[in-house]
Protein backbone atom coordinates (compact mmCIF):
# COMPACT_ATOMS: atom_id res chain seq x y z
CA UNK A 1 0.00 0.00 0.00
CA UNK A 2 1.07 3.55 -0.57
CA UNK A 3 1.18 6.28 2.05
CA UNK A 4 -2.42 7.33 1.45
CA UNK A 5 -3.79 3.78 1.97
CA UNK A 6 -4.73 3.40 -1.69
CA UNK A 7 -4.26 -0.09 -3.06
CA UNK A 8 -1.79 -0.67 -5.90
CA UNK A 9 -3.90 -3.54 -7.23
CA UNK A 10 -7.58 -4.36 -7.03
CA UNK A 11 -9.37 -7.70 -7.00
CA UNK A 12 -12.81 -8.46 -8.40
CA UNK A 13 -14.19 -8.04 -4.88
CA UNK A 14 -12.57 -4.60 -4.65
CA UNK A 15 -14.17 -3.59 -7.96
CA UNK A 16 -17.57 -4.64 -6.65
CA UNK A 17 -17.13 -2.14 -3.82
CA UNK A 18 -15.60 0.61 -5.99
CA UNK A 19 -17.88 0.60 -9.03
CA UNK A 20 -21.69 0.87 -9.03
CA UNK A 21 -22.02 -2.32 -11.08
CA UNK A 22 -23.30 -5.82 -10.41
CA UNK A 23 -21.16 -8.95 -10.14
CA UNK A 24 -22.00 -10.28 -13.62
CA UNK A 25 -21.29 -6.89 -15.21
CA UNK A 26 -17.93 -6.66 -13.43
CA UNK A 27 -16.97 -10.14 -14.67
CA UNK A 28 -18.00 -9.27 -18.25
CA UNK A 29 -16.06 -6.02 -18.05
CA UNK A 30 -12.92 -7.72 -16.73
CA UNK A 31 -13.25 -10.39 -19.43
CA UNK A 32 -13.17 -7.80 -22.21
CA UNK A 33 -9.91 -7.67 -24.17
CA UNK A 34 -9.16 -3.99 -23.61
CA UNK A 35 -9.72 -3.99 -19.83
CA UNK A 36 -6.44 -3.76 -17.84
CA UNK A 37 -5.90 -6.93 -15.85
CA UNK A 38 -3.27 -9.46 -14.91
CA UNK A 39 -4.17 -13.13 -14.70
CA UNK A 40 -2.11 -15.28 -12.37
CA UNK A 41 -3.58 -18.74 -12.66
CA UNK A 42 -7.25 -18.25 -11.90
CA UNK A 43 -6.64 -15.06 -9.91
CA UNK A 44 -7.29 -11.71 -11.59
CA UNK A 45 -5.74 -8.50 -10.32
CA UNK A 46 -6.24 -5.04 -11.73
CA UNK A 47 -3.44 -2.45 -11.47
CA UNK A 48 -4.94 0.65 -9.84
CA UNK A 49 -3.14 3.12 -12.13
CA UNK A 50 -4.16 1.24 -15.27
CA UNK A 51 -7.78 1.08 -14.08
CA UNK A 52 -7.78 4.83 -13.52
CA UNK A 53 -6.26 5.42 -16.98
CA UNK A 54 -8.80 3.07 -18.58
CA UNK A 55 -11.70 4.84 -16.86
CA UNK A 56 -10.38 8.26 -17.93
CA UNK A 57 -9.92 7.07 -21.53
CA UNK A 58 -13.49 5.75 -21.62
CA UNK A 59 -15.32 8.76 -20.19
CA UNK A 60 -18.21 9.56 -22.49
CA UNK A 61 -17.99 6.33 -24.44
CA UNK A 62 -20.41 3.43 -24.47
CA UNK A 63 -18.82 0.15 -23.38
CA UNK A 64 -20.36 -2.77 -25.23
CA UNK A 65 -19.77 -6.18 -23.64
CA UNK A 66 -20.84 -9.60 -24.76
CA UNK A 67 -23.43 -11.29 -22.57
CA UNK A 68 -21.37 -14.46 -22.16
CA UNK A 69 -19.12 -14.62 -19.11
CA UNK A 70 -15.88 -16.42 -19.82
Amino acid sequence: MSDNNQLSFYTITDLLELLPLGRNTIYRLVSSDDFPKIRIGRKIIIPAKKLEEWLEANIGTEIIMSSAVK
